[in-house]
């Protein structure tokens, strides 16, 4: 329902655009640090993992910047009181938390170690934050624009 209506044709477009390059770069690194019998076998899941963080990433930024932005704002307004001047820096920590999303779904639906886990997280993390840039009609919620 918080999707309904807000979906154009370009935006399903660029979803899938972004899901097979996001899985492309998925593959390859999981291929060069693991192995390549490893990657090949686990084409299917590193698709599901690249679709569901295409997906999710924006919902789930969103959520988080909502939810820990009110203490946030709260202690902005308090220092608000004495001189008027502050910022709410707690927001910026939704990044974090969506990359660590990111390792728990590769480490749990994929099956990677831990070890290779932080460095093939760390370049899809990287190749989707660069999709956003390029492309901002992925992010449909609005979350990616919280600075």
């Amino acid at each position: 329902m918080i999707l309904q209506g807000s979906f154009t044709f370009w935006t399903i477009i660029y979803i899938l655009i972004a899901t097979i390059f996001l899985w492309l770069a998925l593959w390859l690194a999981t291929r060069i640090i693991i192995s390549k019998d490893f990657g090949n076998r686990k084409k299917v899941l590193l698709l599901l993992t690249a679709l569901l963080m295409v997906l999710i990433v924006p919902i789930v930024t969103g959520a988080i910047i909502t939810v820990i932005g009110l203490p946030g704002d709260l202690m902005v307004m308090i220092r608000g009181l004495i001189d008027n001047r502050g910022h709410n820096y707690v927001s910026g920590m939704a990044p974090i938390i969506a990359f660590l999303i990111f390792l728990i779904i590769l480490k749990f639906l994929v099956g990677m170690e831990w070890r290779h886990t932080i460095w093939v997280g760390l370049i899809g993390i990287f190749l989707l934050y660069l999709f956003y840039s390029l492309v901002p009609e992925l992010d449909f919620m609005g979350a990616m624009s919280y600075t």
